[in-house]
This record gives C-alpha cells, sequence and structure tokens, in this order.
C-alpha cells in the first residue's frame, strides 16, 4: 500500500523585532493601509508569525512539499509530489466587523497527481473565550480547486463577520466595559483531497479583538500588533523626543534627575530599546496630572513667564513621554531609578500640531485605551 510522508520547504528565520521596526519606518506615514500579496514576500518573519503591515492587515507565507512513497521507508520510490507556495492576507473592512481573506496559491510543480487533484483550504473563524455571545456568521469555511482551475486562477478570496460580545471584566471600569472588547480567532490548514494522512503543513492562527467604541476609526476589529507612531525630527517638538531616544540623558531636562531612560523607544541599537507606551483616553484626572507636572519643570526651569515668548507669541510646554499616556510626567517624579520624561518650552502652534497628529495616529490605528505604541524617529 501506498504511505504518504510530508516535509516541509525550509522556513525562513524569525525576523528580530528591530528588523521589523526599520523595515516598517520606511513608510514614512502614520496612516494604515491594506496588504498586499506581493508584500508578503519570503523575506518576511517564520511563517508562524506572519507580517503584520498594521493593526488591520497581515499576511503569513507557507511553503509546501507534499510526496507519496510506494512504502513507509524513505528509500522507496517516490510515487508523486506536489510543490506549492501559498500566501494568506487578511484585511479589516473599514467601519465594519468584517475581515476579507485571500489566498494566492501557486502550484510550483507536481507529477504522480492528476491535474484533476483537489488543494483546499480550511478556514475558520471562531470565538477565542467560551463565554459570552461571541461568534462568526460561519465558523467554518472550506475553498477546495482542483490543480488545473489554481493554476488558472490562483487568487481566491473568502470573508467573515464577527458577531457578539464576551462578558464584560469586572475589574475593568464603566468606561472599558462599555466598549465591548471581544475577541475572535481565524485559524487556517491546507489539505489535498484523496492523499492518505494530513499535509504537514503547519496550521496558521491569528487573534482579533473587536470593539464598539466611538474615539477610534477604522475597522471596528483590529489585529493585536503594537503600532508605530512616526515622528518626524524637523520641528522642536520631534528634536525634543530626538534628544531624548539619541542623546545622553544627561543633556536633556529633567533627565536624570527623574528616571534612567525614556519609555516608548522602539530603536534597534543596543541598550536604547526600552518599552511601549500605553494610551490614556478615560482617566482624565491622569492626563491632567502629566500636562499639570510637565508645566510645573517647565516654570522651575524657565521661570515664571515661561510661556510667554518674544512679541507675546504663547509658549506651552512640550513634554515627553506625550501627557495622554500612562508614562507621562506625572508617573514618578521625584525617583531616579525609573522611567523619566523631558521638557522644553515650544511655541504653540507646534505644540497643537504634535498633539493632532499624535491623536489622529491613535484614532487611525484604532489604539484603545490601554493598548500600547510605540515611537519611531524620521530623519
Amino acid at each position: 500500500m501506498a504511505i504518504l510522508t510530508v516535509a516541509s520547504v525550509p522556513s525562513v528565520p524569525l525576523a528580530k523585532p528591530s528588523e521589523v521596526f526599520r523595515e516598517v519606518s520606511k513608510s514614512g506615514s502614520n496612516t494604515p493601509e491594506p496588504v498586499t500579496f506581493g508584500e508578503c514576500s519570503p523575506s518576511r518573519p517564520d511563517p508562524l508569525v506572519g507580517y503584520l503591515k498594521n493593526r488591520f492587515s497581515t499576511c503569513q507565507i507557507t511553503n509546501v512539499r507534499h510526496q507519496r512513497r510506494a512504502c513507509p521507508d524513505s528509500a522507496c520510490p517516490l510515487v508523486a509530489e506536489l510543490l506549492a507556495r501559498v500566501v494568506v492576507i487578511r484585511n479589516m473592512e473599514p467601519s465594519q466587523r468584517r475581515v476579507v481573506i485571500g489566498h494566492e496559491v501557486a502550484i510550483l510543480s507536481h507529477h504522480g497527481l492528476p491535474d484533476t487533484t483537489r488543494f483546499g483550504i480550511d478556514m475558520t473563524c471562531t470565538a477565542k473565550n467560551p463565554a459570552g455571545s461571541a461568534d462568526c456568521d460561519a465558523s467554518e469555511t472550506k475553498l477546495t480547486k482542483s490543480i488545473a482551475d489554481w493554476k488558472a486562477q490562483r487568487i481566491e478570496y473568502t470573508g467573515f463577520t464577527m458577531r457578539g460580545e464576551d462578558v464584560p471584566n469586572s475589574a475593568d471600569p464603566p468606561q472599558i466595559q462599555a466598549e465591548k472588547r471581544t475577541w475572535y480567532k481565524l485559524g487556517r490548514s491546507l489539505f489535498i483531497e484523496g492523499e492518505i494522512g494530513d499535509l504537514d503543513a503547519p496550521p496558521l492562527s491569528s487573534d482579533v479583538r473587536c470593539d464598539v467604541a466611538d474615539y477610534v476609526q477604522g475597522s471596528r476589529c483590529v489585529f493585536p500588533k503594537t503600532p508605530m507612531f512616526l515622528l518626524d525630527v524637523r520641528d522642536s517638538y520631534g528634536r525634543l523626543v530626538s534628544d531624548a531616544f539619541r542623546g545622553d540623558i544627561a543633556g536633556t531636562y529633567p533627565g536624570p534627575s527623574e528616571g534612567r531612560y525614556y519609555a516608548g523607544n522602539a530603536s534597534t541599537r543596543s541598550g536604547k530599546r526600552t518599552y511601549p507606551l500605553t494610551r490614556i483616553q478615560h482617566d482624565r484626572a491622569a492626563r491632567d496630572t502629566n500636562k499639570a507636572v510637565a508645566e510645573r519643570y517647565c516654570a522651575a526651569r524657565w521661570g515664571p513667564d515661561w510661556h510667554t515668548g518674544p512679541d507675546g507669541t504663547v509658549i506651552e510646554c512640550a513634554v515627553y513621554p506625550f501627557n495622554t499616556t500612562l508614562d507621562g510626567a506625572g508617573l514618578s517624579p521625584g525617583t531616579t531609578e525609573g522611567p523619566s520624561f523631558t521638557v522644553k518650552p515650544v511655541l504653540s502652534p507646534v505644540c497643537h500640531a504634535m498633539e493632532e497628529a499624535l491623536s489622529d495616529f491613535l484614532g487611525r490605528n484604532h489604539i484603545l485605551d490601554g493598548d500600547q505604541f510605540w515611537v519611531w524617529l524620521l530623519e
């Protein structure tokens, strides 16, 4: 009896986070865009991890070598073989709780299998947590086509709509409970109809979170990616952050008198990378405290009239980390062991422009209260 054995084409090694961040920074834009098949190249990270372009778009590659021999021994004659490359892209639909999944199946070569052999894709969409009413409009969808049909039309699309909600966490404040944050899991496996045994291509899985929050934009669902706020260093606010990340901390104010490092730094340099910033949306008091502490330090350094510039221009206290984060100036004033913050008086329009850019980024990337993000400096 013929026995099926399967071997996978060696995968690309997992890229270090720093390599991914450097790649993301090249776009020079804080606007999410759909991922395309062409962007999911073999140089991307390990297939099980994939490439998360942004919080709405991800892709993965599976290279498969399917073999059937005349007996279980690897020395037995090879009677059938199929080489294929499968690319999957997942893009969330704007303003919806729906994901569109595209598959590109490239049949690279085959022998011992007729063109009528059917190569299939099994996709699932299920609730991640058993409690609650979360589900999808279809829990499973199978797509099968003959080798000949895949050669003629290698791209197919399928959609899932996420519904229902998880049971709220009683430990969350009412504002977060009202957002109805709900988790789902998207799965994918490959198979060949009529062949003995399973196709040993790794099953893929992606977590998805949906919500009804009204202070963010884009799709109502996201992939759990920590996004990157791209910051232009050519204006004075950007230079403030650049000094914090790249310069000697002793050259910033208050700098070392308040901490040893700056949060949010996604640097690729050894010892510079820290941890992401965390957004504050609902806790107005924490945001106000961050601003008050920053302004107190501006007054202490530049005097009581620090907020008035030449010819009566209005000056504001620029601060990093930003006031809308848990890592702001109110975090731990008076300690030198943890994170630091830095302040500098800048023209009011410059300060407002930065606040608007950050607010737009948080909204466009669907970053909820408590979600994290990195900061990357653009030359």
